[in-house]
């Protein structure tokens, strides 16, 4: 992450200045250096911090348009007519658009009662600490466009920013902590677009919003914490499109959103954790579409949502969702290359509908068939085809191999089956013509690689089907006397069998194709023995494929 360092040359000279409504009797000219190269050279006008107390004083509105200003300090104000430090001062308006403040150690606003225009579009505020902590504003809105704020504590702690628009769009904030910390934007929207962070400390816990949006569309953070904890988002919408995350800690852990839209579509993370543990997403869309994210871990536990989308994405991070409730969780066509975490022993991770389609697993899925209720999961989609779904638990199949689970991967491969079978069928029927000639051989898989063997995963199914086609077998050669189409003959037999008896011998020796030859069919007896001797190499091979599956593994 880039990181800038300014240095300052301030040359005072003993000539007028005139810009609008402002004219001062010295000029200062503000040479600004990066890396020993000269970037600007600006001139302001020299207004003292005398200056600015008195029309403080008298009520008046202060405009300090393209001003430079020196040790600005409310504090100091307050002291010197006798107010106590923790008392709120009136200011009727306050104008300093392309400003510049100078200090020594702080220059300092805190517990101002701002009524009127508060104006500090591409203000400079070159060194130390700037404080603003605990100020109010009125319904007017607040301006801080391209504000360029120096290394140092950049304080709004506490403030109160009334309900109309608060712009911070565009400014720098070139390190040190930039704190918002318990500040309260009522139902204005909060404008932090295009800001850069450079390497500073970003800190909004415990802020308050309400019907307005927050939005750091395409702003860049730097390589410290970026702390949202206990957040109340309210209303409005919360855009971070397009933003760039340094190496630095993101943490939104307990925040709350009632409602509206949570945005990181096309963001950049870097390389460290991001948190969202106990976050109430309320009824808000949370998506993280098409972002890229670093090394490190991403966590969801135990929060709550309607929808997470991370459609798209590049996942390298080791994603926990093992959430308190999510009714939709988006994974489709991402890029895994890490863990995905959707199992706890703590709690019940509940979630109604995941999407998997088009993933590229490249990392480990830990699920499990049960605690999940992944078959619910991918067969309540309404937005998938039944080729997707298909798909779906394909993926997870061969997750659940690599995992070792069995048990888990014979459900997922089962569902695989069917799913594919019945987009097949689909396909057909709508194609027509020869290819409606299919629909019998999808009848033949549906039944016997199914129904009869569970795909191979249930020799117990397997042995079952073989018992069912047994007594079938036999009953059709008990009927055959009956309507005159065939016999089972006996070749000298002498143990006295009924021909009970007899239909269910030989309906075994045939059907296990032993062939003792001491009963022999004739008529359409022999076009079913045909038959049955056909089943039972077929079924027996069925069953040994079922059951050494089994046991290899």
């Amino acid at each position: 992450m880039e990181i800038r360092v300014a240095t300052y040359n301030v040359e005072i000279r003993n000539e007028p200045f005139h810009f609008e409504d402002n004219n001062c009797n010295e000029t200062v000219i503000v040479s600004t250096y990066v890396e020993n190269k000269l970037v600007s050279k600006t001139k302001y006008g020299l207004v003292k911090k005398e200056e600015v107390y008195a029309k403080l004083k008298l009520g008046d509105s202060v405009n300090l348009n393209r001003c430079y200003v020196k040790d600005f300090s409310i504090s100091e104000y307050k002291k010197n007519i006798g107010y106590d430090e923790l008392s709120s001062i009136d200011v009727n308006g306050f104008i300093a658009e392309n400003a510049f403040f100078d200090c020594t150690l702080r220059t300092d606003f805190s517990y101002i009662k701002f009524a009127g225009a508060v104006k500090f579009n591409e203000a400079v505020f070159a060194h130390g600490n700037v404080s603003f902590y605990h100020c109010e504003f009125t319904d007017s809105v607040v301006e801080y466009k391209s504000v360029e704020f120096g290394v140092g504590e950049i304080s709004f702690q506490y403030v109160n920013f009334g309900d109309a628009d608060v712009l911070f769009g565009s400014s720098k904030f070139y390190g040190g902590v930039v704190s918002f910390i318990n500040a309260n934007f009522n139902d204005g929207n909060a404008l932090f677009n295009n800001i850069n962070f450079y390497d500073s400390k970003v800190k909004f816990h415990y802020t308050k919003f309400g019907k307005g949006d927050l939005s750091f569309q395409k702003s860049k953070f730097g390589n410290q914490t970026i702390d949202f904890r206990k957040v109340e988002f309210g209303d409005g919408r919360v855009d971070f499109r397009r933003a760039v995350f340094g190496d630095g800690y993101i943490v939104f852990d307990e925040s709350e959103i009632i409602s509206g839209r949570v945005n990181f579509r096309s963001a950049r993370f870097g390389n460290n954790d991001m948190s969202f543990k106990l976050v109430n997403f309320g009824t808000a869309e949370v998506l993280f579409e098409n972002v890229s994210f670093g090394t490190g871990s991403l966590s969801f536990a135990q929060s709550t949502s309607k929808y997470i989308s991370f459609k798209a994405s590049r996942l390298d991070v080791a994603l926990d969702l093992t959430v308190k409730k999510a009714d939709i969780i988006d994974l489709s066509e991402t890029i895994v290359r890490d863990i995905i975490d959707l199992k706890t022993i703590n709690h019940r991770v509940n979630i109604k509908t995941l999407y998997l389609n088009g993933m590229r697993n490249l990392g480990r899925i830990i699920i499990d068939w049960k605690d999940n209720n992944v078959k619910e999961l991918i067969t309540s989609q309404q937005k998938t085809t039944l080729r997707q779904k298909s798909e779906q638990f394909n993926t997870l199949k061969e997750d659940f191999h690599l995992s070792g689970k069995y048990e888990d991967e014979d459900k997922a491969y089962i569902q695989f089956k069917r799913y594919e079978l019945q987009a097949d069928y689909k396909s057909a029927t709508r194609a027509g013509g020869l290819e409606k000639l299919k629909v019998v051989n999808y009848g033949f898989r549906w039944l016997v690689f199914d129904k009869m063997g569970l795909y191979a995963t249930s020799p117990i199914r397997v042995f079952a089907s073989m018992c069912v086609v047994y007594v079938l077998f036999s009953l059709m050669y008990l009927v055959q006397p009956i309507i005159g189409h065939g016999h089972i003959n006996s070749v000298g037999a002498t143990d006295g069998m009924s021909y009970f008896q007899t239909c269910f011998y030989h309906s075994a020796i045939t059907f296990l194709t032993i062939g003792y030859g001491d009963f022999y069919p004739t008529g359409l007896s022999r076009g079913i023995s045909v038959a049955e001797g056909w089943m039972g190499l077929f079924l027996m091979s069925y069953f040994t494929v079922a059951f050494v599956r089994k046991i290899l593994r």
